[in-house]
C-alpha cells in the first residue's frame, strides 16, 4: 500500500531547499561592515523607466551606488553592490532597488528568495590606494561594470546620514506559460546602520569628493542606463548592523 509523504508545510526550513536550508531565518547579524556610498543625479526618464509604476519618482532623479565589505556576519564575510533609486511611496520617502551584485552565494538566495532583492553573482571589491578609497565591479572577471571612488575628508554626524525604508521588488515567475507572474509585491526593509565610533569619540563616518563611472557598458547588466549627471555626494563608513525580516508594502 502506498504511503504520503510526512514533509508538512510546518516541517519547511527557511529557504530552500527545504530539508537543507541554505540560510536560516532572519535576523542576521553584521560586524564590520565597510560601505561607500556616491550618490549622483540621472536623468529622469531612465529612472522612471527602472522604477514600478506604484512608486514615484522623488523631486530630484538621484541614484546612490553602494560598495560594501561585510567583515562579518551570520551569511558570512562577503562584497556587495547596489544600485539604489530615492523614490516616493505614499508621499514617503524610500529608496528602491532595482540591482545588485554579490559573491557569496547564501545572502544571494536568501536575499532573492526572502525579500526579493535582484541579486547576481560578481566580482566585488573596495580597496585604497593612498588617499582615495576605491570600490569596483566586474562581471564577468576583467569586465569592469563600474568603478566608484572617494576621499575620505570630513567627518559626519550619525544624525546628518538619515537612512530611509528599502524597498525590493519581489517577483516569483508563473511556472506556466502565463503573462503574469505567480506572485509580485513590494517588499520594505530597514538596515539600521550603526557607525563604528573612534576612542576620540568621533564615529567612522565621512564625506568628501568621488566619482562613479560605468566602464564597460554591458547589456546584460545595463547599470550604464542610469547614466551619471552631476555627482550629489559620498560617503563612507564602517557599521555594525542587524537584518530583520521585511514587510510587504503592496500586492501587483
Amino acid at each position: 500500500m502506498a504511503r504520503k509523504g510526512q514533509l508538512s508545510i510546518e516541517k519547511y526550513q527557511a529557504t530552500m531547499p527545504v530539508t537543507n536550508e541554505i540560510a536560516q531565518k532572519p535576523p542576521y547579524y553584521y560586524r564590520n561592515m565597510r560601505m561607500m556610498f556616491v550618490t549622483y543625479r540621472t536623468d529622469e526618464e531612465a529612472a522612471l523607466a527602472w522604477l514600478p509604476e506604484a512608486l514615484e519618482l522623488d523631486e530630484a532623479a538621484l541614484v546612490t551606488i553602494i560598495i560594501a565589505h561585510y567583515g562579518f556576519s551570520t551569511f558570512g564575510p562577503y562584497n556587495e553592490a547596489m544600485m539604489a533609486i530615492r523614490a516616493r511611496l505614499d508621499g514617503e520617502i524610500v529608496t528602491y532597488y532595482p540591482a545588485l551584485f554579490t559573491d557569496n552565494e547564501a545572502p544571494l538566495v536568501a536575499g532573492r528568495e526572502i525579500w526579493g532583492w535582484p541579486k547576481k553573482l560578481a566580482k566585488v571589491s573596495i580597496s585604497d590606494q593612498s588617499e582615495v578609497m576605491m570600490g569596483t565591479v566586474e562581471r564577468p572577471i576583467n569586465n569592469r561594470l563600474l568603478t566608484a571612488t572617494m576621499r575620505n575628508v570630513t567627518p559626519v554626524a550619525p544624525e546628518d546620514f538619515p537612512l530611509t525604508t528599502n524597498v525590493s521588488l519581489k517577483v516569483i515567475p508563473c511556472a506556466t506559460d502565463s503573462k503574469k507572474p505567480a506572485l509580485a509585491q513590494l517588499i520594505g526593509s530597514n538596515l539600521d546602520l550603526v557607525p563604528h565610533v573612534g576612542s576620540n569619540g568621533v564615529a567612522d563616518l565621512w564625506t568628501g569628493p568621488g566619482s562613479v563611472c560605468f566602464d564597460a557598458p554591458s547589456e546584460i547588466d545595463p547599470w550604464y542606463k542610469l547614466p551619471v549627471k552631476e555627482i550629489v555626494g559620498c560617503y563612507s563608513g564602517t557599521f555594525d548592523a542587524v537584518l530583520g525580516h521585511g514587510r510587504i508594502l503592496k500586492e501587483l
